[in-house]
């Protein structure tokens, strides 16, 4: 095609490319500490699991099967929140 003869390729290199940086300076920090917060989305979640045959005696079944579908709802946000991150986390390596 008479349009391809117009283009020049000088190699394909992405914008902004930079090398990446060498970690070798850094210190490793050997004061463990636990992971506060999906300790506590767990905690929380299993005190829901906990609390639907409570409900479910004190209000009836139906009350039950919300607090159960509120815990699986709150274990689905919490798996779509980790999941997110690597997606956002991907996008900031692609814009570099």
């Amino acid at each position: 095609m008479l349009v391809l003869g117009l283009l020049h390729d000088s190699g394909w290199e992405p914008s902004g490319w930079e090398e990446p940086e060498d970690d070798s300076g850094r210190r490793w920090d050997w004061s463990w500490r636990p992971p506060w917060r999906p300790l506590a989305w767990f905690a929380v979640w299993c005190w829901l699991m906990a609390l639907v045959p409570i409900v479910n005696d004190a209000f009836g079944a139906l009350a039950g099967y919300g607090v159960l579908m509120l815990a699986v709802a709150l274990a689905l946000w919490r798996l779509d929140r980790l999941c997110a991150r690597g997606y956002w986390d991907g996008l900031r390596e692609y814009k570099r």
